[in-house]
């Protein structure tokens, strides 16, 4: 049972890793893109590109079912043709990001020639992530739900006071500082976690 554990951390590592190593390509070759949105590129434009097809063959053959039957396959077969031209078109510039990043990191910041760029690479990931998880206090977590317990005890003193109008008032700014501030965490932390250049 151990060693099963132990073979599903190795894989889930593993896939970790090379999850890191293929957002980072990605960024590099999309210009901060991330691979998910990519995908979601890459998904989109096929779907467009199907309709487009079954529209054109449906005029000429005059059969909807047969129109859709006919698009399918055909995406099919370029869907795995363009994959692999796309594949040989990747591995050939992640060698070139490769010996890039290893030229500005020998200059810059004297890695040995032996040291495999890759391992740098994730390392940076990592250091950058808890850099950005340090970060995320602007002002604590702690007093966020401060805030917000704030706004709520303000807002139900509102019905109880005399004032009520000034209580709703100090509840609703309580509220919209909370929000604010949790939400500046929120968009520095996204925004540090998913800096293209990981090896700055």
């Amino acid at each position: 049972m151990k060693r099963i554990f132990k073979h599903l951390r190795e894989i889930s590592k593993k896939n970790e890793r090379q999850k890191v190593l293929d957002n980072f390509y990605t960024k590099q070759m999309k210009n901060g893109k991330t691979i998910r949105a990519d995908a979601m590129d890459k998904i989109a434009l096929g779907i467009i590109i199907w309709i487009g097809l079954v529209i054109l063959i449906n005029k000429l053959i005059k059969n909807f079912f047969v129109s859709v039957f006919i698009s399918l396959i055909f995406g099919i077969f370029m869907t795995i043709y363009l994959r692999k031209l796309f594949l040989e078109s990747k591995n050939k510039k992640i060698k070139e990001i490769q010996n890039e990043y290893r030229v500005k990191l020998e200059e810059e910041k004297g890695i040995s020639p032996d040291e495999d760029i890759e391992d740098y690479i994730i390392n940076r990931y990592y250091e950058k992530k808890e850099e950005a998880k340090k970060n995320f206090n602007f002002l604590s977590k702690d007093k966020i739900v401060k805030l917000y317990f704030l706004a709520v005890i303000f807002y139900i003193t509102g019905y109880l006071s005399a004032y009520p109008m000034y209580y709703k008032i100090m509840g609703i700014i309580s509220f919209i500082m909370a929000t604010f501030i949790g939400s500046y965490n929120i968009t520095e932390y996204i925004k540090k976690s998913n800096n293209k250049d990981l090896l700055n």
